[in-house]
């Protein structure tokens, strides 16, 4: 398991690096600004980091690295397991790097969005976890292009459904919007799960 994240990890360093600056740079320009209502840069850097799993899965694709993989002395589980590892550690990177920078603001003395803190970074874990139990089962059976179009599709149903949730629990008594943002992160925690067994059992099935 190290091993394979110290794998990933270079991958990050050389290819995607980046794309996560940029991440940083939207969270510091948000800081600065009069204006911090939106939760614009908190959901930004969520889906940015929630999609870093099928980024390095394409890149494992594209070099070959699934059929070399073969191989080696690694089970299935242990290689689909390390992506669905990497997908818990950017919730957690993305749930802590929101809320230092809401401290930030806090402590500056600038508004915060509407919604309280808790539940913001909660539906931003939920949002993480969501989107790597879609993506990951596809591009393990589709491989990169085709799956990236498929979720594509997936996409803007899910955002409009994100954005109606926001809507709900605004319309909702805080401790209700607690309760309901719980239940969301336990039922997506169980399709994550799900999600993983799908994904082992679809590895080294997509052909080039």
């Amino acid at each position: 398991m190290k091993g394979l994240l110290l794998k990933d990890w270079y991958q990050v360093k050389t290819n995607m690096w980046m794309m996560y600056l940029t991440v940083l740079a939207v969270l510091a320009i948000w800081i600065l600004s009069t204006s911090g209502d939106s939760s614009f840069a908190v959901n930004y850097s969520a889906v940015f980091l929630g999609m870093m799993p099928a980024y390095l899965l394409s890149y494992d694709h594209a070099s070959g690295w699934t059929e070399y993989s073969f191989a080696l002395p690694l089970s299935k589980e242990l290689q689909v397991a390390e992506k669905y590892l990497v997908g818990l550690l950017c919730t957690a990177v993305s749930a802590a790097l929101n809320g230092i920078f809401c401290g930030i603001r806090f402590w500056m003395g600038k508004p915060l969005p509407a919604m309280p803190i808790g539940l913001l970074l909660g539906a931003g874990a939920a949002s993480i976890l969501l989107i790597n139990g879609i993506m990951l089962p596809l591009y393990y059976r589709f491989g990169a292009e085709k799956a990236r179009m498929l979720y594509m599709l997936m996409f803007a149903g899910m955002g409009a459904a994100l954005g109606g949730g926001m809507v709900l629990m605004d319309a909702v008594p805080e401790p209700g919007a607690a309760i309901a943002i719980v239940g969301v992160l336990a039922a997506v925690l169980v399709l994550y799960a799900l999600s993983w067994r799908l994904s082992v059992q679809w590895y080294g099935k997509y052909k080039k």
